[in-house]
């Protein structure tokens, strides 16, 4: 590809002489070429070198340094575990990032694998690794917040809808309407739920069965994106995982699928079991307000599945 043309998410560009200098400071061996260039949050440059291929990360929303310690640490829990995840190459100076040109980047080895295509197994081990990355981190304490939640907490559900109003001239008057509904609906249901025996554990907060790597007998090979991992209700990451299949799923299938996958991750609580179409709400309206420039299309995609997760025959779905 052209190496010439590759910006970090801010728009500004990453030189070759800076990728050069990464490989030297980590100790990957004579940079040849970029591979490929891949990220929807982050940048991830996919390099090769005369010892084999590395992902150079390059952090949109930087952690402190004990933040970044935290999630190394978490790493090697669960690899004591035998979780498949990776930990970043440390430079020269044994620190598991780098800094250049006010950058944050860290390197991991590349991991050949399967992307996710909705196959049964492949969703049963996606549903089976979280049950494992719960348990393995059971006992972990918490560390440094990151600096960006993706679980629909009711304090992150209030702070996007405050960032909404404050971008409300972006959206029509309607759209605001059914929103502020849904939101009611939503908060109101959720504090007359008992909230005490839902188990917790270190979350991965952005876990989803594209965030996983897969090998040809469709089992998991390697965990990605641990930068959110923080305490929080279990049940977020499985509702946060039945959102997006079901969403992504072809429309016939989507209940089916979402299904093979709680089944893969194995028994919830009956508390959990109850809650969790409401819990599937609480992330799909974090979706609608995450951003405004996505609001109204989120809005028209997903206003439909809450209302279904609301009503009668949704809150029935995976008793």
């Amino acid at each position: 590809m052209d190496a010439s043309n590759i910006f970090d998410k801010y728009g500004k560009k990453i030189l070759i002489s800076e990728i050069q200098w990464v490989c030297k400071e980590h100790q990957l061996g004579d940079f040849q070429r970029v591979i490929q260039v891949l990220g929807k949050t982050n940048t991830n440059i996919l390099v090769e070198t005369q010892k084999g291929k590395y992902v150079l990360r390059y952090l949109t929303f930087p952690g402190s340094q004990k933040r970044i310690i935290y999630i190394e640490d978490t790493i090697l829990c669960l690899k004591k575990a035998f979780l498949p995840v990776e930990n970043a190459i440390p430079n020269k100076s044994g620190d598991c990032y780098s800094y250049i040109n006010s950058r944050m980047i860290q390197v991991y080895r590349f991991i050949e694998g399967v992307q996710f295509s909705f196959k049964p197994n492949q969703l049963i081990s996606s549903g089976d690794m979280l049950n494992q990355f719960h348990a393995a981190l059971r006992s972990q304490v918490q560390g440094p917040s990151p600096s960006y939640l993706n679980h629909p907490s009711e304090e992150n559900l209030e702070k996007k809808m405050n960032d909404l109003y404050k971008k409300q001239k972006y959206i029509s008057n309607t759209s605001l309407s059914i929103i502020e509904s849904l939101y009611s609906s939503i908060i109101k249901q959720w504090e007359k739920e008992n909230k005490d025996y839902l188990p917790r554990t270190i979350i991965h907060d952005d876990w989803h069965p594209w965030n996983q790597l897969y090998d040809k007998a469709d089992r998991v090979i390697c965990i990605l994106d641990l930068d959110g991992v923080q305490q929080g209700l279990r049940i977020y990451d499985v509702a946060y995982s039945i959102y997006h299949i079901y969403k992504n799923a072809p429309r016939h299938f989507n209940k089916a699928y979402s299904k093979i996958f709680l089944n893969g991750y194995g028994a919830l609580t009956n508390e959990e079991k109850t809650i969790l179409p409401l819990v599937i709400a609480k992330v799909g309206l974090f979706f609608i307000i995450r951003s405004v420039k996505e609001t109204e299309k989120e809005l028209k995609d997903t206003e439909p599945v809450i209302q279904f997760l609301l009503s009668k025959e949704g809150k029935g779905l995976f008793l």
